[in-house]
């Protein structure tokens, strides 16, 4: 995983979560066009995955390159609107935001702060790192698919229309 240049790998995620957002909304006008509701759960488990991940390398980005507060937010708040983490990635690639390989890949490098010895435990145990960030992935979905869609669209239609 991070063979990749911070650069490289904040883009492979802007691109999983934008085509995932398109499965979810293509999923989305065929559940309320009428056609079929069977895409939406499989396309919002597909997509959860995408957001999750594209959130997940954007903070380690935004630690391993020390970027300012606001970019960071920036960051995380283009995850929600559809297709923004594209551009988002492009921008701070032009502004030289990506630039950089990982820090701590050298093991003498001593991390400085809470948020780099998380980065340093990423970036020299990646595999690890992989498994552990999976399991609390299952864990932030299972409890999120328990507490249900923020908001039941089907109530909120029928409200209005009565």
């Amino acid at each position: 995983m991070l063979d990749m240049m911070p650069k490289k790998l904040h883009r492979v995620v802007a691109y999983l979560e934008m085509f995932t957002w398109t499965f979810l909304i293509v999923g989305m006008i065929l559940k309320y066009s009428g056609v079929t509701e069977a895409v939406v759960p499989i396309a919002g488990g597909i997509h959860g995955f995408g957001f999750l991940c594209f959130m997940f390398i954007t903070v380690l980005v935004w630690i391993n390159n020390r970027w300012p507060f606001g970019i960071g937010i920036l960051g995380l708040v283009v995850s929600v609107i559809p297709w923004a983490a594209l551009p988002f990635a492009i921008w701070a690639d032009r502004k030289g935001l990506l630039e950089g390989g990982w820090r701590y890949t050298n093991r003498d490098e001593k991390p400085q702060g809470f948020f780099d010895v998380i980065l340093a435990q990423v970036v020299r145990h990646p595999v690890r790192s992989i498994l552990i960030v999976f399991i609390l992935v299952v864990i932030v979905f299972s409890v999120l698919l328990m507490l249900g869609p923020p908001v039941d669209v089907e109530s909120a239609i029928e409200g209005q229309t009565s």
